[in-house]
């Protein structure tokens, strides 16, 4: 009887372990790693779909300032905002520097307005000036925030991520450890039914993550996830899509291993009979 409670109680014990890896592994290799959030970001058009975003915002900002919407021509390209995003994202994962050429934009779109005022043999006064400045800080700061959406919290969420790579790099050995050698212990507590404790650990496992998939067919619905505009959201949906498929993957292979260890089980069992 004794034996029955430990053995269960270690079947719960891998069973966590079980878990613990498959969510280190899946976060490892998706959301907290850079070549994947870029790999979604070219799949969804990200870097297009923004250039056009951004390029709408300078235009309602250009009529409202009485200037003509060609000024906006070539203060931006869909290079350079790729090229900002990479740079945002570089930051986000490995520290480095971040370069957002929002001084560029503001520098060509000076002189853009400059020659306009030239062709126009126009003088400025300083209230005009005043204007044009703030408008050009503006399209500056659209530009900015059309990048990184929320300037403020990018140093945060750099921080998140080096505390949560910096964990991982610590805990993900001694899971592994931990889950191979619960496993042995198993088996050696249990010569006779140990393949059969492992069908149930593996079996709960991969009911657990397929559980994930269920849970967000039922309640979550990803698909109406909206956050900072149509661009952003494809690439979000599409990581919490890949990671909850990659959930679903890994409870499939852990339900066929659960069936393996259980005819293993019964095998020997049979065996076992017949002596």
């Amino acid at each position: 009887m004794v034996k029955k409670i430990v053995s269960y109680l270690i079947v719960f014990i891998l069973i966590i372990l079980l878990l613990a890896s498959t969510v280190i592994t899946i976060l490892s290799n998706t959301i907290l790693k850079e070549e994947f959030v870029l790999g979604l970001v070219e799949k969804n058009n990200y870097y297009s779909e923004v250039y056009h975003q951004i390029l709408e915002n300078f235009k309602d900002n250009t009529i409202q300032s009485g200037l003509e919407e060609d000024v906006l021509d070539g203060i931006m390209t869909e290079e350079q905002v790729e090229q900002d995003v990479k740079s945002l994202l570089d930051y986000l994962y490995t520290g480095t520097e971040m370069s957002i050429d929002t001084e560029g934009v503001k520098t060509r779109l000076q002189e853009k307005i400059d020659q306009v005022i030239k062709e126009n043999n126009k003088r400025v006064n300083s209230d005009e000036q005043i204007a044009i400045n703030t408008y050009v800080n503006t399209i500056g700061n659209i530009y900015e925030d059309g990048i990184t959406y929320v300037k403020s919290y990018i140093s945060q969420m750099r921080n998140v991520v080096e505390k949560i790579q910096n964990i991982l790099a610590k805990v993900t050995i001694a899971v592994y450890i931990a889950t191979i050698v619960t496993i042995i212990i198993l088996l050696i507590i249990n010569k006779k039914e140990g393949f059969q404790y492992l069908a149930i650990s593996s079996l709960s496992s991969g009911a657990l993550c397929i559980a994930l998939k269920i849970l967000e067919t039922s309640s979550i619905r990803v698909q109406n996830i909206l956050i900072f505009g149509k661009a952003f959201s494809a690439v979000v949906i599409n990581i919490i899509e890949s990671i909850i498929l990659s959930f679903v993957i890994a409870g499939i292979v852990f339900c066929v291993l659960g069936l393996i260890f259980s005819i293993i089980g019964n095998i020997k069992t049979g065996k076992r009979t017949k002596e």
